[in-house]
């Protein structure tokens, strides 16, 4: 059988924007900040974050492990299945896959800040099936939150360089909260949300679920 082919997963040969589509903009008020060359209205966020640009190539391979950064916003914003990009939300909640390994403190269900997109009830059985990232570790925890309530992003930190006239990345991987100033520098990758309402689903009663009710 054909491993599905997620729909949030990255694959090898896309492009990233590079350092030469990017530029220094200074505003008439406000500090400089991270900008593209040739803007676009989508490139910000609502609450006005940069976001990575991906050129797409045809071939490659699927990375399990890695999440495209525009496909990932697309699926935590609408809420949509990070598999087959249908709908995510029932009237019960929104299901999502944490992680609990066992050098870890025990998992807060009312403290939950996550970057994985949500699973529609089908496609949560296959993704334990058939996702070698999920086979391999087994500490997912399935969970179904009431809300998801969107609270940041993530990304390069770009500073600018002696002569103010680029941008040059700083630092990987940095939380940027929604509550806070946000990074000028800043080139978002991923957005996060937090869980509200939030309970353990067994995954076999799940799948008993499905089998009932199809």
């Amino acid at each position: 059988m054909r491993v599905p082919i997620p729909y949030v997963a990255a694959r090898s040969k896309d492009l990233g924007p590079s350092e030469n589509d990017l530029c220094l903009e200074v505003p008439l008020n406000g500090p400089p900040h991270l900008a593209y060359n040739h803007p676009r209205p989508d490139d910000r966020d609502a609450h006005g974050n940069l976001w990575a640009r991906m050129t797409r190539v045809e071939g490659g391979r699927v990375e399990f492990d890695c999440l495209d950064p525009l496909r990932q916003r697309e699926c935590m914003e609408r809420l949509l299945c990070q598999v087959c990009a249908q709908p995510a939300e029932r009237a019960d909640g929104t299901l999502f896959i944490e992680w609990q390994h066992d050098n870890e403190p025990p998992m807060r269900l009312n403290r939950i800040r996550t970057d994985m997109p949500p699973l529609c009830p089908p496609c949560v059985p296959v993704s334990l099936r058939h996702c070698p990232f999920l086979r391999r570790d087994r500490s997912a925890v399935l969970l179904r939150a009431r809300k998801a309530v969107p609270c940041g992003v993530s990304g390069t930190v770009y500073r600018a360089d002696l002569k103010r006239d680029r941008w040059v990345p700083s630092e990987d991987d940095v939380y940027s909260s929604y509550n806070a100033p946000r990074f000028p520098g800043m080139l978002a990758a991923r957005l996060y949300s937090k869980l509200r309402g939030v309970t353990v689903v067994d995954p076999d009663s799940l799948a008993a679920e499905l089998v009932s009710t199809s």
